[in-house]
């Protein structure tokens, strides 16, 4: 396991270009298979979870081609549909190609998805939506057999706004003829993201973003060439970056309305925020003026992927802040390493209470998932002297170089020997 040694004390100053989406590329890679020829995907991010992605592409008879930038997805060949566990536990959005396989081959199995232990993260909603659209699921094993015997189309409210369970609706619904009604479905950019995708393939898909879906499929789903919004949360990071170490960071290829929550948060903190047209400009002086509550909700809400980003961000603020998790119990996983490096942190049930300190050390930490690793180097780069990061392998599921990014930004990293 490699480890990242991160100078700190320093401000940023410099531009970056911001990466692909993830989590708009992941259900985009499963969509592919329900085509019958080539579909290039454009602005593919070089990610852990995108490989893995690849791999259960390739398990189920597609062929890949990749060159660090744009994917080639074949799924003429595609007969198998089963994911094997081991490439099932390697990320949580597996579980997307639920939605693929029973839209491509009326049937599926599948185990448990893995990914970032961040608590209860149940896929019931997902079932409860497959099962109303006539798939007969059947436990066995710890595997999820499914089969479509009868689509029946129809309209489905979800319980929550799941992202995951939006999607393999969306995925399974897509491919068949019909027309269904998804209520209540998750907003986020990445789910307009997958909508523009299907739409490029043949299917007719109107109202992602809003609290109401309609789906009407097509069984003659066709190649097409897409280009990858960019990373949301890829962007958050780097702008939080700036915020605690302060200096001037640019960040090209963004799109500001995709961040706007956390963006009214930093203006509320007396950081200099400027946007442009694909453009997010952050000004600091390392100490932002603390608000008094931050709270994840579901988008177009505070995104929970964001919290340990902004919490890095303030750790030396002035004043003190209360960020309440309401989407994952496990979310504050973070917060123990940041006291190694002289934090001001106590957790109260769902909440962490910051008091913002004048200084912050360097320290040995260790990542435990893909966010709070980010908000770890974030603390790392703000803190006096050397930080060195361990479990470097979550945080490289979900961005691309991240030392040379930072790099970029003018941040001194290096590889631990």
């Amino acid at each position: 396991m490699r480890s990242l040694n991160l100078y700190g004390g320093e401000p940023l100053h410099g531009e970056l270009t911001v990466q692909g989406s993830k989590n708009s590329v992941l259900p985009i890679l499963a969509a592919t298979l329900l085509s019958r020829e080539p579909c290039e995907i454009h602005n593919c991010p070089d990610l852990l979870d995108v490989r893995a992605a690849f791999e259960i592409l390739e398990n189920l008879g597609c062929t890949v081609q990749y060159d660090g930038e744009t994917a080639v997805v074949d799924p003429t060949a595609a007969s198998r549909s089963v994911i094997p566990d081991e490439l099932m536990r390697k990320m949580r959005s597996s579980v997307m190609f639920l939605g693929a396989m029973l839209g491509r081959f009326g049937r599926a199995c599948i185990s448990y998805p893995g990914g970032c232990e961040l608590g209860a993260r149940p896929i019931d909603i997902h079932l409860s939506a497959l099962s109303r659209l006539g798939v007969e699921l059947r436990e066995d094993g710890g595997d999820i057999r499914c089969l479509l015997r009868r689509y029946l189309p129809q309209t489905v409210t979800l319980m929550f706004p799941s992202v995951g369970a939006t999607e393999n609706v969306m995925l399974l619904c897509a491919a068949i003829p019909g027309e269904t009604l998804l209520i209540h479905p998750a907003r986020e950019p990445e789910i307009v993201d997958l909508q523009n995708f299907l739409n490029c393939m043949g299917a007719e898909i109107r109202g992602a973003g809003s609290d109401c879906i309609r789906i009407r499929g097509s069984a003659q789903l066709h190649g097409c060439s897409y280009t990858v919004i960019p990373d949301r949360i890829a962007a958050a990071t780097y702008a939080c970056a700036a915020v605690a170490c302060g200096g001037e960071v640019l960040l090209h290829k963004t799109e500001p309305g995709h961040l706007l929550m956390l963006l009214a948060v930093l203006r509320d903190m007396g950081v200099d925020v400027k946007e442009d047209e694909d453009q997010i400009r952050i000004i600091s002086d390392g100490r932002p003026d603390a608000v008094p509550l931050v709270k994840t909700l579901p988008y177009p809400g505070f995104p929970t992927d964001m919290q340990p980003l902004l919490m890095a961000a303030v750790l030396k603020a002035r004043g003190s802040i209360v960020f309440n998790e309401t989407i994952f119990e496990n979310r504050f996983k973070h917060v123990g390493e940041f006291l190694r490096m002289g934090a001001d942190v106590r957790i109260e049930g769902m909440n962490a209470i910051v008091n913002g300190v004048r200084r912050l050390h360097g320290a040995k930490v260790q990542a435990a998932d893909l966010r709070g690793g980010a908000a770890l180097a974030i603390a790392g780069l703000s803190a006096e002297g050397k930080t060195t990061l361990g479990g470097v392998e979550h945080i490289e599921r979900g961005y691309v170089a991240i030392d040379k990014a930072l790099t970029e930004l003018g941040a001194k990293v290096a590889w631990e020997p």
